[in-house]
């Protein structure tokens, strides 16, 4: 069974590894600093260790397949450090949410195709070398463009990852994840508060539904939401389930980290324009949280 590398030591990344060391699957966390860490992964009552190797510690040409767990703004560029390591067939994907980040990703490594993973699964830096597991959720895999059945490379490796699944429509997925994280990401960074504290005894909030009336139209517009869907009751029940989660913009406002905010509410506004629809609120949004 050939190995994944796993370039990207943050909390999706460590997830990830531990995972995959739970499972016994050939794995390596890497990262782009100049020496090894130790990275402590807190799941329920369990501590375990991982250790995040250098990048430029593998020899050329010797990654297989390689798992890219760093937010949207940061694949081009990691792609590029990563490409000298990759062999000829090398299998690359994405685990980043958001739009608008493909094409610049693509011509980082234009002899290689770029599968992306949507995944509901939680986890959080607790500091720099400590990640706190919240929920396993679910993560479906995919090659945007094909319809192709689950090829051999997932089958006899991330397939045995619990709630991994491979999607033949990641178009679909990704376009969801996509429409559902442009309401609760930036609202939660802009008010500073958990999932679930943008509802009010199960109701959501004024500035939930407010964000929502504005940004379903858009989305079906563009192609990105169903008709028959009501946005607001999907939000709605996501945050139900998730309560207790601080979503990964929040995070990372709170860390002091670059948000992917212009490949959420930043693209939709984007799109939008090109169909001359305004959303005034989610580009107060963008603006605050840029």
């Amino acid at each position: 069974m050939s190995q994944w590398h796993i370039f990207g030591a943050g909390a999706m990344g460590c997830l990830i590894a531990h995972r995959m060391q739970q499972c016994e699957l050939p794995s390596t966390l890497l990262h782009h600093h100049k020496e090894p860490v130790e990275k402590i992964i807190i799941d329920g009552h369990v501590e375990t260790h991982l250790e995040a190797l250098p990048l430029q510690t593998l020899a050329h040409g010797s990654i297989e397949r390689l798992l890219l767990t760093t937010k949207a703004g940061q694949v081009q560029s990691a792609l590029a450090l990563a490409l000298p390591y990759l062999t000829k067939n090398a299998i690359v994907a994405s685990t980043a949410n958001g739009m608008g980040f493909e094409k610049a990703a693509q011509n980082s490594i234009p002899n290689h195709t770029i599968h992306r993973a949507i995944s509901t699964a939680g986890a959080f830096r607790v500091s720099a070398d400590r990640v706190r597991v919240v929920s396993n959720g679910t993560t479906r895999m995919g090659l945007p463009g094909s319809s192709l059945p689950s090829p051999q490379w997932f089958n006899d490796s991330l397939q045995h990852l619990s709630a991994w699944h491979w999607e033949s429509n990641i178009e679909q997925a990704i376009a969801v994840k996509f429409s559902i994280n442009c309401i609760i990401n930036p609202l939660t960074a802009e008010l500073t508060c958990r999932n679930g504290e943008l509802l009010d005894r199960g109701v959501a909030k004024p500035e939930l539904k407010a964000l929502c009336e504005e940004t379903q139209p858009a989305l079906i517009a563009l192609g990105l939401w169903s008709e028959e869907e009501d946005l607001l009751a999907t939000v709605v029940s996501v945050c139900q389930s998730t309560a207790q989660n601080n979503s990964s913009m929040l995070q990372d406002k709170m860390a002091g980290r670059l948000t992917e905010v212009e490949f959420l509410n930043g693209e939709l506004l984007r799109r939008a324009e090109s169909l001359g629809i305004d959303l005034p609120l989610n580009r107060a949004l963008l603006h605050s949280l840029r």
